[in-house]
């Protein structure tokens, strides 16, 4: 019988070995992760975080309906991004998308500007006449906008804009003005406050043919309907201004120191003068020992002729304030504080504006006319 002996093996430098090997695949493996792994995921995650914060920010923001289609599909590709070199390539192409989208509104709110003026818009509203052409401008200009796909595009076609723009505006006043008798005056209103002034019908279709759409979106023309108002200045701030003087009237406003224009080109219908301040004549010249007098007081004169007094009607108190304040200015000299009430002809808006100024339910304005050369 034969006996095989067992040899034990020693497995124990095995077991150290896989110990050893474990020990250093560990070491190796947080190296990697701590030093190349997590903050290479951190990065791709704040990355992620800040590429979405532009895309959400910035680009959402815009409004426009291929910023919105943008905005959503970007987000989706950050989110599937994995790495951030990848993000990083997103994000440059957020950018472009972001300048190209800014342009984009910019233009689309430039054509809403265009369409929507002061007295006349594309739609109407309670302030403003709803006119077609505006909106067949509207339905023209946004398509083109929005099918642009470059900011080169874009650009290049905000010259287009402009011209149609003003193109329809101009001819949205000219045929109002057209349509006005030819030998009428036309009011040019404008708002914010409400002023204007009077021209005639050429030099109403000749400043709009020099205007762009920027400025005729503010005004209206219409032919004039007026009213006579009273102003009451005095000679010292209207020493030139006489009845048919064309001015141009002004409000300053005390409190906030400014002055604003209220309506060009008017004519001063008819000037009277304070009687109190001129109607008394005392008037004498002494030469030597010889002493020439002349008194009357032209009110009360006026008052006896209009009562059938012959003598009181022989005195020439015709046009007496006029003839007066005429010779003044021919010899240069003038009572200052002489009162002088203006009667000027404006549209009925204008002059309730001017009676409330007048009659001091506004204390804060006063009316300036200045004289036209």
């Amino acid at each position: 019988m034969i006996v095989i002996a067992r040899r034990e093996i020693d497995v124990r430098p095995i077991i150290g070995a896989v110990v050893v090997f474990g020990i250093i695949g560990a070491a190796i493996f947080g190296v990697y992760y701590f030093l190349i792994a997590k903050p290479a995921a951190e990065e791709l995650e704040q990355a992620k975080l800040s590429a979405l914060d532009q895309i959400n920010n910035s680009l959402a923001s815009i409004g426009t309906d291929q910023a919105s289609t943008a905005t959503s599909s970007y987000s989706t590709q950050v989110q599937a991004a994995g790495s951030k070199i990848e993000v990083e390539s997103i994000s440059t192409n957020v950018t472009a998308t972001i300048q190209l989208e800014q342009k984009r509104k910019e233009l689309l709110d430039k054509v809403d500007t265009a369409i929507n003026g002061t007295y006349y818009s594309a739609t109407g509203t309670s302030e403003t006449i709803e006119v077609l052409a505006l909106a067949t401008l509207s339905q023209t200009l946004t398509p083109e906008i929005n099918a642009k796909e470059k900011i080169s595009e874009l650009e290049a076609y905000e010259a287009e804009l402009n011209s149609q723009a003003t193109s329809t505006w101009r001819t949205l006043h000219t045929n109002m003005i057209g349509g006005i008798n030819e030998n009428s005056e036309i009011e040019r209103w404008k708002n914010s406050p409400a002023s204007g002034g009077y021209l005639s019908k050429d030099n109403a279709l000749a400043y709009v043919g020099g205007e762009t759409w920027e400025t005729l979106r503010k005004l209206k023309f219409k032919e004039a309907s007026t009213v006579e108002v009273p102003i009451l200045d005095t000679f010292q701030r209207t020493p030139t201004i006489t009845s048919g003087s064309i001015v141009n009237i002004y409000v300053y406003d005390i409190g906030t120191d400014n002055m604003d224009e209220l309506w060009v080109n008017v004519k001063v219908r008819n000037v009277i003068y304070s009687q109190s301040d001129i109607a008394t004549i005392a008037w004498a010249l002494t030469d030597g020992i010889t002493t020439q007098s002349y008194s009357v007081n032209i009110w009360e004169t006026i008052k006896a002729a209009a009562a059938g007094d012959p003598e009181a009607a022989a005195v020439a108190w015709q046009d007496y304030g006029v003839d007066v304040m005429d010779r003044a200015r021919s010899a240069n000299i003038g009572d200052y504080d002489v009162s002088v009430i203006y009667i000027v002809e404006v549209p009925d808006e204008i002059g309730e504006k001017i009676i409330q100024y007048e009659l001091h339910m506004t204390a804060t304005k006063d009316v300036i006319l200045i004289a036209t050369i």
